[in-house]
């Protein structure tokens, strides 16, 4: 688990980005100030044992339900009212075929409830061989745009990934680069 760990840092800090400082250059005022988009981050997580990119600094939340299932939560919310959503939850038990469909077909509601909206449409995908759903949703709220959301089960563990924005490059982004390790 330690050389996983020590893998996982090395990997991290070998792709991020190193800036180096350079003398400051006098530059004009901009006459009007605009809004930046945080940079987008590669995230690690070595007890998700999942990598994804997001925008920002994630906030990390784990919660426990009388369920049982602890969940675990990394969520970007920008200024722009954006929101990238990783969470996941282990189940203490290894489910049939037929229950495979039916808990990913749980768990898109699960996260389209959460999200205050309503299901526009579901289709099946795959993670490396993992089943999985994408689904689009559409808010309650009719200022927020449609989101997209992804749901996979990996052996007991159940993934979900959400993203809300008016930039489809973005949520595209955000969704293509999950993966596991």
């Amino acid at each position: 688990m330690k050389l996983l760990h020590l893998f996982l840092v090395t990997t991290t800090l070998l792709v991020s980005p190193v800036k180096l400082a350079t003398p400051a250059k006098a530059q004009a005022s901009p006459l009007r100030a605009t809004l930046q988009t945080p940079e987008w981050q590669p995230f690690c997580s070595a007890m998700g044992q999942f990598a994804i990119d997001m925008p920002g600094t994630p906030k990390i939340n784990t919660e426990t339900f009388s369920t049982q299932i602890t969940t675990h939560t990394y969520r970007s919310i920008l200024k722009n009212k954006e929101t990238y959503l990783l969470q996941y939850f282990d189940l203490d038990f290894r489910l049939s075929n037929n229950n495979i469909k039916i808990t990913l077909n749980n768990a898109v509601d699960f996260f389209v409830v959460g999200a205050n909206a309503k299901l526009l449409q579901v289709r099946d995908i795959s993670l490396g061989g993992y089943p999985g759903k994408e689904f689009e949703f559409q808010p309650l709220s009719p200022k927020e745009p449609v989101g997209v959301g992804q749901v996979f089960l990996v052996e007991t563990r159940v993934y979900g990934l959400v993203v809300s924005t008016s930039e489809p490059e973005n949520a595209q982004k955000f969704l293509d680069s999950f993966h596991l390790f």
